[in-house]
């Protein structure tokens, strides 16, 4: 195979940069996507924030730890890639006009184990409404010994939430600040939204109808991949 005659993936909608490809055929690998951090993560503070976590987490059992996040997913998703030959335009369309849904979901080293969605912004009260009636009870059943570990949006940090959790027997750790990095829930999300993506959901229904099987597509083996790759070594 030579550079010249390779399919590669192309943006779509967006108008394809004629150079080499990166596939191991022949072509250039110059041009790569960087991979961007919250610079905030280098001052002093922060790196001391992130030093004690780890150290508080090093003391934990990964197979206790269930990580909490929002994510938004909304009916104009589609897919983002297609195949054109080099050169070309890949073309694609979605509405203008869309809905969103709040996603807030569990991950564990099983899966994503509770999540709910609505359509509404994470406030302190959709937030203690998804503790109480989703995420405590399927602790209980599954991880009756969790730490539940969440990053520090304002909705997350009322004495309440602390309270929810530690009288259902459980207990709270925060994440430290501008660390996404520490989260394996974080590629969960990406994992949720490519399947949704797929599914181009155009109503609210379909989009909820969805989001269960896209949700489901995460298995035990996903989930310890990403406990691994975020620094929480999970036992075979």
């Amino acid at each position: 195979m030579n550079t010249e005659s390779c399919w590669r993936y192309a943006a779509v909608g967006r108008k394809s940069a004629v150079r080499p490809c990166a596939a191991p055929c022949g072509g250039s690998g110059y041009g790569a996507k960087k991979t961007l951090r919250a610079s905030e993560r280098d001052r002093t503070d922060i790196q001391a924030e992130r030093a004690v976590f780890c150290e508080q987490v090093r003391q934990l059992d990964a197979k206790n730890l269930v990580f909490l996040d929002e994510s938004g997913i909304t009916t104009a998703m589609t897919r983002l890639y297609a195949r054109a030959r080099r050169g070309e335009r890949a073309h694609g369309s979605a509405p203008g006009g869309w809905r969103r849904l709040t996603v807030l979901g569990a991950l564990s080293g099983d899966g994503m184990i509770a999540a709910m969605s609505i359509q509404a912004a994470t406030t302190t009260r959709v937030f203690l409404a998804f503790l109480r009636a989703v995420l405590v009870p399927e602790l209980r059943r599954r991880h009756p010994n969790a730490t539940v570990l969440m990053d520090n949006l304002p909705a997350h940090k009322p004495k309440t939430v602390e309270t929810v959790l530690t009288e259902a027997g459980f207990k709270l750790l925060y994440l430290p600040r501008y660390s996404p990095d520490l989260s394996p829930i974080e590629p969960g999300w990406s994992k949720t939204k490519n399947a949704l993506r797929t599914a181009e959901a155009r109503t609210p229904e379909a989009l909820e109808a969805a989001l269960a099987p896209a949700l489901d597509s995460i298995t035990p083996a996903d989930a310890r991949g990403w406990f691994n790759h975020c620094g929480y070594p999970f036992p075979n």
